[in-house]
Order: structure tokens, then C-alpha cells, then sequence
């Protein structure tokens, strides 16, 4: 984060990156202090622990979801957006100067928030937490005695056209319309950067910034396609029951892998990312 805060770190580009960086962080953290504990509980038996599996957990799963669903989706079309910013840039450099302003990719990013936001609220009201007593009961009050809380389905979550929300349209906006665009979109890319290379003589400095920046994009798409792919096929009947379980452990394993792992492509890659991340430490 320090590095791409810097001064010098002040392009269009750079603006998604720190996008990404924030959704990033917010994915992992939101995986780490909902799940790692749920985890934990289930191996180590301490009071501690108990008391988050039965009483702290059932009352953040419902909001933690909602933000995390929604830094996904955010993730997601931040990775399309700077893929056609990229896509301009390189195939197209005549039509960027007008397109990729500083301004236009403000607004991308907040009109990409702003729909996450207002897309993802159905799953709020999608469940409730409850007293374990009323958990059992069909419609029950519960009096909060049980010691515990549990997540319950509304009735509005069990409607077909929450269920057609929640698996049909999270596949296609998550997973088809995104995967087919950054398909496409860096397979011009690629060709474009090989064809660079090819008279690489004639080159201007400024060209091999652009693309070394559009390389880091691409190897941040293809290791974001690899994380995500288990992911999609888990929402497909493609998978036995008694392998479901651990492969979704493995996909949502990937998940994560995939928030943490851009860090490594920038400093491997990013010949500026790089020179500035040396300059921070050299000042620590």
C-alpha cells in the first residue's frame, strides 16, 4: 500500500491497482476474522472460541457476507476495468489520451462500488440471526436462554427469485460476462505486447513503461483466472458429493490465495513498483 500511495505512483493504471489493493485487503481480513476462528473452533476446544462459533460469528455472518460478496464483485470489475484501460492503452494509443483520464477512472471505480453496493443488498435480507431456540421452532421467538445464536433463511431467501439471484446471476456477473471479457481483452493485449517485443528497436521508453505495466496486468489476470476457476465449476453439479466439501475448501483456499498473492506479481514484475518499493525501505 505504501508504495502505491507514493507520489510518483500517479497513473490511471495505478489508481485501479490501489482499488484492487483495497479489495484485496478487505477480502482477506473479512476471510481471516470470520472464518479462521470458525476454523479453529472446530480442533481446539477453548471458552474463548466457543463463545465466537455460538455467539459472535452468527451475529457478523450476515453482514460479513454482504461485505465480502460485495469486495468480490468490486475485485472482479476493477480487474475488467483496468484490463480495457490496458486495452486502450496499448491497442488503441490515439483514442487514450482522450479516454483515460484521471477523472473517468474515478468515476468507474465509484460507479463499480456504487452497483456492488446496491446489488449485493438483497443478501441482507436473505437471513437473520436468531436464538438457537427459535432456530428449532418454526416461526418461534426464543428467549435468548440457549447461549447461542444461528443464521436462519428468511422467507424472502427462500424464494425462487432470491435462489435465480443468488446462483444464476452471481455466476454470470462473477464468473461468465468477467472471464470472457478479460479472455478477450487480454488476448489482444498479449499480441500486441509480443508484436512490441518483436521491433522492440524502435521503442520509446514511454512504450516499454506501458508495457511493462500492461505485463504485470496480464499476469495478475491469468494467476486472477487460475484462483477463480475452481470457484466457477463449484457452481456447477460437475462435482460428486463426497469431493464437494473439500474442493470448495480448496477453491475458497484459492480465493484468498488470489487477494494475496498481486503483492508478489507487482514486486517480480513492476520494474517501477519495484525501484519505488526500494526507495521506501532505504527511508525506513
Amino acid at each position: 500500500m505504501l508504495v502505491l500511495w507514493r507520489r510518483e505512483m500517479n497513473s490511471t493504471t495505478i489508481l485501479y491497482m490501489r482499488g484492487l489493493v483495497i479489495t484485496d485487503t478487505g477480502i482477506l481480513l473479512g476471510s481471516v476474522l470470520t472464518l479462521t476462528p470458525i476454523a479453529c473452533a472446530d480442533y481446539l476446544q477453548t471458552e474463548a472460541l466457543s463463545h465466537f462459533k455460538h455467539l459472535v460469528y452468527p451475529a457478523l455472518r450476515t453482514p460479513a457476507y454482504y461485505v465480502v460478496m460485495t469486495l468480490q464483485q468490486i475485485n472482479v470489475w476493477i480487474t475488467v476495468s483496468v484490463s480495457v484501460e490496458r486495452y486502450v492503452a496499448i491497442c488503441h494509443p490515439f483514442r487514450a489520451a482522450r479516454l483515460i483520464t484521471r477523472r473517468n477512472t474515478v468515476r468507474v471505480m465509484l460507479a463499480i462500488a456504487a452497483a456492488s453496493l446496491l446489488y449485493n443488498l438483497p443478501r441482507v435480507f436473505a437471513y437473520r440471526t436468531v436464538d438457537c431456540d427459535a432456530a428449532g421452532a418454526a416461526g418461534g421467538g426464543g428467549n435468548g436462554s440457549s447461549g447461542c445464536l444461528d443464521v436462519i433463511t428468511t422467507e424472502f431467501g427462500q424464494t425462487d427469485l432470491y435462489n435465480f439471484y443468488r446462483t444464476i446471476m452471481y455466476l454470470i456477473i462473477i464468473y461468465v460476462l468477467p472471464f470472457l471479457c478479460l479472455l478477450v481483452l487480454n488476448g489482444f493485449l498479449l499480441r500486441e505486447l509480443m508484436s512490441m517485443q518483436r521491433r522492440k528497436a524502435a521503442t520509446s521508453s514511454k512504450e516499454e513503461n506501458e508495457a511493462n505495466l500492461s505485463l504485470v496486468l496480464v499476469l495478475i489476470v491469468v494467476v486472477f483466472l487460475f484462483c477463480q476457476t475452481p470457484g466457477l465449476i463449484s457452481q456447477f453439479d460437475l462435482i460428486h458429493f463426497s469431493l464437494f466439501i473439500p474442493w470448495l475448501g480448496f477453491s475458497n483456499f484459492l480465493f484468498a490465495t488470489n487477494s494475496a498473492v498481486n503483492f508478489l506479481i507487482y514486486t517480480a514484475f513492476g520494474r517501477k513498483f519495484r525501484r519505488v518499493l526500494l526507495r521506501v525501505f532505504r527511508h525506513i
